[in-house]
């Protein structure tokens, strides 16, 4: 059983807004934000979860937060019915949402810390052993006592982080946690989010970016979302397999004759092939492969009886973010896969 489990979720709003539609009897939902999502993530995992504007993550996010509830399916978090248990949800889930409006400018973070520990009732020298700890793990102890106002962007990231994680939450929500940084302040966010959440203290992490840089560097498996459906949830490294049906390689290879070409072209499993350049220290080969496991032992072994001797194979595949555009072009398209 998964730390986090849906089947079915699905989400709807009215387009209607005027105060008619209040007293319209089986008004029809017309807005699908979350539809019909299935998943499963696992304790321990860092997932990722991508999408366009307006996929739905941020709605679907806020459903496994309890703070919006679901119009069909269910969806438990931790064993607990987001609906049904929503107080209990409410105690495992921490939710860091990096928004300035979200913090009170003119206290101090110890003084806004202090605070929320209150919301989630912590209060006296517990909040403060609790807050003390917190800001250890973060690296703001010498910025803690400081106007928030005066904080750079990475400071305020890290107190959020620090809040999201002040009821001790077993699964931890991250919408956009490097966005507006540096690089070297988002490496060290990043490098945070893995070694000390995850891996050092356990917990669960569902990472809602952009970035697909950072999804496919950070995360154990990514969900792509778009249009409120999940378009595939696997490893980077499987969604780029399942997208690319072709695999792209690079080989340089001595000894080997222009005029041999010919047949290699029109081996099993080839469906390109051209010399990229040559030179005295051999050719190098440009191929479009239609399987790896069967194609490229067969061509290499064709290569070497004909004479040539390889000294470099490097694979040229798909990019997460290629895969990203192709997989959400295709479901524009109406060809996405579930």
């Amino acid at each position: 059983m998964g730390v986090i489990e849906t089947q079915a979720l699905t989400k709807a709003f009215s387009r209607r807004t005027d105060y008619r539609a209040l007293w319209r009897l089986g008004r029809r939902h017309d807005l699908v934000a979350v539809d019909a999502v299935d998943l499963v993530v696992e304790e321990g995992e860092l997932f990722g979860l991508l999408g366009p504007n307006g996929a739905g993550k941020t709605t679907l996010t806020k459903l496994l937060c309890t703070l919006i509830l679901p119009t069909s399916g269910r969806a438990t978090v931790c064993g607990h019915d987001v609906v049904a248990d929503a107080a209990d949800v409410r105690r495992e889930v921490g939710l860091v949402d990096c928004q300035d409006r979200s913090f009170f400018w003119r206290l101090s973070g110890w003084q806004n810390l202090l605070f929320f520990a209150a919301l989630v009732g912590l209060h006296g020298a517990q909040a403060r052993r609790r807050i003390a700890e917190l800001v250890d793990l973060v690296g703001l102890e010498g910025d803690i006592d400081r106007r928030f106002m005066t904080y750079s962007s990475g400071m305020r990231q890290r107190l959020a982080i620090a809040r999201g994680l002040l009821s001790m939450p077993l699964v931890v929500f991250m919408d956009e946690p490097t966005r507006s940084l540096d690089p070297v302040t988002a490496r060290d966010l990043r490098r945070f989010i893995r070694e000390i959440l995850v891996d050092a203290l356990g917990r669960t992490v569902v990472l809602v970016t952009h970035r697909l840089e950072e999804a496919e560097e950070l995360c154990d498996r990514v969900a792509i979302m778009n249009h409120g459906r999940v378009l595939a949830c696997s490893p980077a490294e499987d969604i780029k397999r399942r997208i690319s049906a072709r695999l792209r390689y690079t080989l340089r290879v001595r000894r080997l004759a222009p005029e041999v070409l010919a047949p290699l072209r029109g081996a099993p499993g080839v469906a390109d092939l051209c010399m990229a350049d040559a030179n005295s220290h051999g050719v190098e080969l440009q191929l479009l492969l239609a399987d790896e496991d069967t194609c490229l032992p067969g061509l290499i072994r064709e290569i070497v009886t004909l004479g040539g001797d390889i000294v470099h194979c490097q694979s040229q595949g798909l990019s997460l973010e290629e895969a990203f555009v192709q997989m959400v072009q295709g479901s524009d398209d109406g060809i996405g896969t579930t």
